[in-house]
């Protein structure tokens, strides 16, 4: 099979990159091809395609007089439309087009002769924000494709942002974006659901789990002193400052955060002494650092699509705090392979904290428990089987049509 992936970068910026790299790595190994279609950037990984690859700033902070830019890019247009008329696929696997290719993209999605599916890796189809929070829970003022309440409470943090996210959406949604999507694939059934509420017609939706690398071996059992872990990013709706303040609370315990983000220097100033900060890391280097830990704590508050930092410490055989919401609660079971907390609970964080610290063989037996689990339901073999059946659904759809 031949598939063409079409995502906003090619280096790993974030969750979403890691995927879309870890899928293209197991599609390949399955003997499929995959043409990649990013917008260039100096540190993209080597591909043979990046003559293709149109040319777009990063967008990490996009100045107000680059936003019109970001609305509509004709070079991304041009190369994606040049790329579709040169060669042929079976499949277009989109990731996301925000910013660095944008909605203009979609009229050669429209026109072309392979059917067209793709990952949410957040809430973007619905969310202005991505995130699907406000004000402390999961927002559903913008069900049905109103627009107006993320402009109301300039949930992009500014009128101007706000206007500029709504703007994309809006395009997108008046050049057919949903009817040119054959297939939307939220990566929970929890995603799923909210999905539905807000209005995503639900026989359009294929749930489709993130694939989870597996350590040849488990981790082995932690040193003493090994650190409490929180890898992610440094922001509020993943709970970085709840475990900042966990930390505080606990001079018993040694704590980590292994990531970057606008809370960042904030932490980092007034950290405790048992708090220490390794800052972005690489692939390789966290996951020493995860097999080096007591345990993972995932504290988010916003509802997680997934939870691939969760289930990535599993892997590794490690017991798993996490909050209780969102993905989290189909890869953590309480009790079972880790330690599920009300999001915002900093006492309920303690006191799970008080549980793995307190009996360490029954942390190792979840971390046991964990591994297996994850081994069989998110390895990348079963990754490789429900993506193409779902690829398969839509070329035969798209043989009839």
């Amino acid at each position: 099979m031949r598939i063409l992936n079409i995502s906003q970068n090619h280096y790993i910026a974030g969750g979403m990159d890691r995927v879309m790299f870890d899928q293209t790595c197991i599609l390949e190994a399955h003997g499929h091809e995959v043409v990649p279609f990013t917008a260039a950037d100096p540190t993209d990984a080597p591909s043979p395609w990046a003559d293709r690859f149109p040319k777009a700033a990063r967008t990490d902070s996009t100045p107000l007089s680059e936003v019109p830019a970001t609305l509509w890019r004709p070079r991304a247009a041009r190369a994606l439309a040049n790329l579709l008329r040169d060669e042929q696929f079976d499949v277009i696997h989109l990731h996301s087009w925000f910013k660095r290719l944008s909605p203009a993209i979609l009229p050669a999605l429209a026109r072309a002769r392979a059917p067209v599916v793709q990952t949410l890796h957040d809430y973007r189809t619905v969310c202005s924000r991505s995130t699907m929070f406000r004000d402390g829970g999961i927002c559903y003022e913008c069900a049905g494709g109103r627009r107006w309440p993320a402009l109301r409470h300039r949930c992009n943090g500014s009128v101007a942002k706000t206007i500029a996210s709504l703007a994309d959406m809006e395009i997108a949604d008046r050049l057919g974006y949903r009817g040119i999507v054959r297939r939307f694939l939220p990566v929970s059934e929890f995603q799923r659901q909210l999905l539905r509420t807000m209005g995503l017609p639900d026989d359009r939706m294929r749930t489709l789990p993130n694939p989870v690398a597996i350590p040849a071996r488990p981790a082995p059992p932690p040193g003493k002193g090994a650190p409490v872990l929180f890898v992610g990013r440094m922001e509020g709706y993943k709970g970085a400052n709840l475990f900042a303040e966990l930390a505080r609370g606990r001079p018993d315990a040694v704590f980590a955060m292994a990531g970057e983000g606008s809370l960042h220097a904030a932490i980092a100033a007034s950290r405790p002494a048992n708090l220490q900060m390794l800052g972005q890391l690489d692939q390789a280097t966290l996951a020493q650092a995860v097999a080096a830990a007591t345990c993972v704590v995932v504290p988010s508050l916003a509802p997680e699509t997934f939870g691939l930092a969760a289930a990535e410490a599993m892997a590794a055989g490690k017991a798993v705090i996490a909050s209780r919401t969102g993905g989290l609660t189909e890869i953590v079971r309480d009790g079972i392979d880790g330690i599920l907390v009300e999001p915002g609970d900093v006492r309920g964080l303690s006191d799970a904290l008080d549980r793995i610290l307190a009996d360490p063989e029954r942390a190792r037996a979840m971390g046991v428990i964990a591994r297996k689990r994850v081994t069989e339901t998110y390895s990348g073999d079963r990754f490789h089987e429900r993506l193409i059946a779902i690829y398969d659904e839509v070329m035969m759809e798209e043989a009839v049509s």
